[in-house]
């Protein structure tokens, strides 16, 4: 085990399968996958209160209000392999200051992740990631929720941020000078020229565009426009056939990220899940995961979990480490393994070695 002080369930998965009433097997699969996580958010608690993300906060027992639904060690502990991990743009600072502040939360976040060398590693493309898979060490991306963070100067993304960056939201909870989103009627008249030059800047950059949040305009204008060999994802969501939430995609818009070769990750936020956030459950994930790969196909669905982002997860699913269980029911409803490995991660690496395979790309 390395600096973080963490329960290594490699070393005894019998001992996991008994705490979390699950097969063995489940916890070896889990322990042998891939598991990317589209999207966490662990930046929020540390930004908000100071969250200490480099200690381990207790496995929960409960579904936390809120955030504490992972930390350095709890994720290392669950064996997740790769973290998206998503600095939210404040929406009503100035341009000048959401810049500075975008600059600052990725230097603070990479001095973190690499002051855990033992454990961690800041990747940017697939090759990064499979050498720190292969050292066992857990894989951090940097995404930005919203492209209005870098809208004061949005060459940035040509310059060194930019190959820092995995992956920019275009849009986030609000309209911007970007595009708009679906939370409200009249908030999404499309993707706008400065939306459309981030998004070409993104395409050279081959950085990965995520249309979560973003209005059907702003959606569909925005496939449109980008590189047609580019695979678009949609990191947090769920499916409005299941569910009838703003944040959630149409079968349409699944279908047409499916057709870009792109993924859908589906959300733990209990609100896009059930109509009743409190009584959301493991069975409503694995309905909203099952409903994508009908629609878009087995290589469309991923899990965005959406873990420490001010929101209430599946009450069955309260952390990080209890994903043994996850994998227990989708066995329980005659899940392939194959079908396990690749919702977990091979689906979302699908797309980042195509976009960014590595050292001559």
């Amino acid at each position: 085990m390395g600096g973080l002080s963490y329960v290594d369930h490699r070393d005894d998965p019998a001992a996991w399968a008994r705490a979390l009433s699950v097969s063995v097997h489940a916890c070896r699969l889990l322990l042998d996958t891939d598991f990317v996580d589209l999207h966490n958010a662990l930046d929020v608690p540390m930004r908000l209160y100071g969250y200490a993300p480099t200690r381990h906060h207790g496995v929960a027992h409960r579904a936390p209000i809120g955030t504490g639904h992972t930390d350095f060690p709890r994720l290392r502990e669950a064996s997740v392999t790769g973290v998206v991990a998503s600095i939210v743009t404040q929406p009503l600072a100035t341009a000048r200051r959401r810049l500075r502040t975008t600059l600052d939360r990725v230097e603070a976040i990479t001095a973190l992740v690499r002051a855990q060398p033992e454990d961690l590693h800041l990747a940017v493309d697939h090759e990064g990631y499979r050498r720190a898979r292969a050292a066992n060490k857990t894989t951090f991306f940097l995404a930005l929720a919203g492209g209005h963070a870098v809208s004061a100067d949005p060459s940035v993304i040509e310059g060194p941020l930019g190959q820092q960056l995995h992956r920019i939201a275009l849009v986030h909870l609000t309209r911007s000078s970007l595009g708009g989103t679906g939370r409200f009627v009249g908030h999404d008249d499309g993707l706008t020229e400065p939306g459309r030059s981030l998004l070409a800047a993104c395409g050279r950059a081959r950085i990965v565009v995520d249309l979560a949040h973003a209005g059907p305009q702003t959606f569909a204008e925005t496939l449109a426009a980008h590189a047609p060999d580019h695979p678009v994802v949609v990191s947090h969501t769920g499916a409005r056939a299941v569910h009838d939430h703003w944040k959630n995609l149409e079968d349409n818009q699944i279908r047409a990220i499916a057709d870009r070769g792109g993924v859908v990750g589906i959300s733990y936020d209990g609100r896009l899940l059930a109509k009743v956030r409190a009584s959301a459950s493991r069975s409503n994930l694995l309905t909203h995961l099952e409903h994508v790969l009908r629609v878009g196909g087995e290589h469309t669905a991923a899990l965005g979990t959406t873990y420490d982002g001010l929101m209430v997860p599946p009450h069955d699913l309260p952390d990080v480490t209890h994903h043994p269980a996850l994998v227990q029911d989708m066995l329980d409803r005659g899940w392939s393994e194959d079908r396990i490995r690749n919702v977990f991660g091979r689906n979302y690496l699908r797309v980042v070695e195509h976009l960014r395979p590595g050292a001559g790309r």
